[in-house]
């Protein structure tokens, strides 16, 4: 079984600034909601032993840190795969930064096709095929398992497991506290 989780609030976030493989340390209400996850596992999963499975990007690592104080963390390991999608030259810039310096940029199909077109980012293959195969090592494992990763990469991870578009699994992304149960083959909310 997975439980999925995203960093919280980083002073980027705040500032509505986007990151991608950048990073900022956690606000105050980061903090907080890194700790109002723990609680949340600590009441799924009780003392069961899991597996941690973190991005290494700082954030993830931050929050990592204070999920370790409500679970029985038999193993921790770093995945470059659950990185954020890379971004490249738009990392650390706003929506209207973006829009500014590269006029027309955002507009497209989807919601999120703008990502894929970040010079120097991240190509959607390269992104989604990172979470396959990530995906698939834990599906194959079996074992009980958390995974600290980030707003884009959840969505990624839901929406490959679930099959539904990233689109339609976007409405939930954005929250720092939510965790996600992934198991057999349904993803459910807490």
């Amino acid at each position: 079984m997975l439980y999925l989780t995203r960093h919280g609030q980083t002073e980027l976030n705040w500032a509505g600034r986007l990151q991608g493989w950048m990073d900022s340390p956690l606000t105050e209400r980061g903090q907080k909601q890194a700790h109002t996850v723990g609680a949340k596992l600590k009441s799924i999963i009780g003392t069961d032993s899991v597996i941690l499975h973190v991005s290494p990007l700082g954030r993830a690592r931050e929050t990592a840190i204070i999920l370790r104080d409500y679970v029985n963390v038999s193993a921790q390991k770093t995945d470059e795969r659950l990185k954020e999608i890379g971004i490249g030259d738009w990392e650390g810039m706003t929506m209207e930064d973006i829009e500014f310096t590269h006029p027309g940029a955002l507009d497209g199909t989807g919601r999120f096709e703008w990502a894929y077109r970040a010079p120097g980012g991240e190509a959607k293959d390269e992104f989604l095929g990172r979470l396959q195969s990530w995906l698939r090592e834990i599906e194959n494992a079996k074992t009980l398992t958390i995974a600290v990763s980030h707003g884009w990469t959840g969505m990624g991870l839901r929406s490959e497991y679930s099959g539904k578009p990233f689109e339609d699994v976007s409405a939930k992304g954005d929250s720092h506290e939510a965790v996600f149960q992934f198991s057999a083959g349904i993803i459910s909310e807490f």
